[in-house]
């Protein structure tokens, strides 16, 4: 099954995509905070300023309105940005500060309000922002005598939006440092949090290579269960198979002594019918035996080292073809090992090593290679005979022999057949570069 890619990746792409939605979000809010405030501030500022000319106009319908002692020095700087204006309530202008002197558009903001209630808000002059602050007063001379007066108050918006553009750069830069810092962390702590999950993982795969036999690491509580049950898993594996192979090792032993006896106690002159009829009792006996005990898959276990076993299967055929002088070319680094059962491959190899020194006149050949690092190539050749091309398809079938050089009951290659078909393994037969037969194999690494 192909892999949808780690929990650590999924959870930070998501993170990836939501984070600068918040941020954003978080940000705007900010941002429109801080705008209004500015705005709320420029308000208070530019009623400040309607007081203090409030406070120090000095005017009655006898003489112009007279406006001195301003302690805002801008509105007497030519062009400063802050402007003021009285007006009566028809618009008639009374005074201007000194500031608006050639700029006549500005009058252009002058609207009438309602007497005794201040306006806020904003309004462009030929293209320039500004804020502009209303209040209609009614002004009363010493004699009683009600004049409606109407202030006028503009400042350009230049110093509010420089500063209102700084904060967002600045909250922008803050908001980018946190998110890169929350990435971080998030990293940090997925990988931290994440971390019984690779120890698990380590542990499978070493279980899978054959390098412990169970999960023995301290996991968290939602974790145990998992461990735990996996565990119990394998030791009934394990149980299991032993309870098989004591069964029919009992079994075996059982049937041994009466096969014994009978066959002990035939003669020359017994029926050959009987003698062939026990042959094929200890034939099947000895077959489905050794199907059943046939390990089957072991990837969750100890690996079995390779060159070892072969060294020791070579010098065994040495001594049973002693007659022979076989010479055994070995070709198989140390490190290979097969995620097989150690009986299980001892009878395979042992099958098919024997059947090649049977047949052999002088040579054996036995190669190994790796495939990866899944698998390995184990070949066996002889300078035999070789078998028949038009009997290789019957040759690993129970009961058929491929060779007429010595006795057996041709059951060699089924049983290697089906110790190869538990591990899911694959044979093949051919002819070999020393002239006989070839027989590879592609097993489990």
């Amino acid at each position: 099954m192909k892999a949808r890619g780690s929990i650590i990746r999924r959870l930070l792409g998501a993170s990836i995509l939501t984070l600068p939605l918040f941020l954003g979000i978080t940000g705007y809010a900010i941002d429109q905070a801080h705008t209004r405030s500015l705005v709320a501030a420029q308000q208070s500022q530019l009623q400040l300023q309607f007081y203090g000319i409030l406070g120090v106009m000095e005017w009655s319908n006898t003489q112009p309105i007279s406006v001195e002692r301003l302690r805002e020095p801008r509105f007497w700087q030519f062009r400063s940005g802050l402007y003021a204006f009285i007006h009566t309530r028809n618009g008639y202008l009374q005074w201007q500060s000194s500031s608006a002197n050639s700029m006549e558009y500005l009058q252009e903001a002058f609207t009438p309000t309602p007497a005794g209630k201040e306006v806020f808000d904003e309004i462009v002059l030929r293209g320039a922002p500004y804020f502009r602050y209303r209040y209609h007063v009614i002004w009363e001379d010493e004699h009683g005598v009600e004049f409606p007066l109407i202030f006028t108050l503009l400042e350009h918006q230049d110093t509010f939006r420089s500063e209102l553009l700084s904060f967002r750069k600045n909250i922008a830069l803050w908001l980018g440092l946190a998110a890169v810092v929350l990435l971080l962390i998030q990293v940090i702590v997925l990988r931290w949090g994440l971390r019984p999950l690779r120890d698990m993982s380590r542990e499978l795969r070493e279980l899978e290579a054959g390098k412990r036999e169970s999960l023995g690491g301290i996991y968290p509580r939602e974790l145990t269960g998992v461990t735990h049950n996996l565990n119990r898993l394998l030791e009934k594996e394990q149980q299991q198979r032993e309870r098989y192979r004591n069964t029919l090792g009992n079994l075996a032993h059982s049937l041994k002594t009466p096969l014994s006896v009978m066959r002990s106690a035939t003669t020359p002159d017994t029926d050959p019918q009987i003698t062939d009829q026990l042959d094929k009792m200890n034939n099947i006996i000895a077959y489905q035996l050794q199907r059943a005990v046939s390990a089957g898959p072991r990837r969750l276990g100890v690996k079995t080292p390779l060159r070892a076993l072969l060294d020791r299967l070579c010098q065994t055929m040495n001594k049973v073809y002693l007659d022979k002088n076989l010479s055994f070319n070995l070709s198989c680094d140390e490190q290979h090992a097969l995620a097989m059962d150690e009986q299980d491959l001892m009878e395979l190899l042992g099958n098919l090593i024997d059947n090649a020194s049977k047949a052999a006149q002088s040579a054996v050949s036995i190669e190994v290679k790796a495939l990866g690092s899944a698998s390995v190539e184990l070949s066996i050749e002889d300078d035999g005979p070789g078998f028949p091309e038009d009997k290789i398809g019957l040759l690993m079938e129970r009961g058929n022999r491929g060779d007429q050089y010595g006795s057996g009951q041709g059951l060699g290659l089924a049983v290697a057949v089906d110790i190869l078909n538990a591990y899911e393994a694959e044979l093949s037969i051919g002819r070999a570069s020393l002239g006989g037969a070839k027989v590879t194999m592609t097993l489990p690494a």
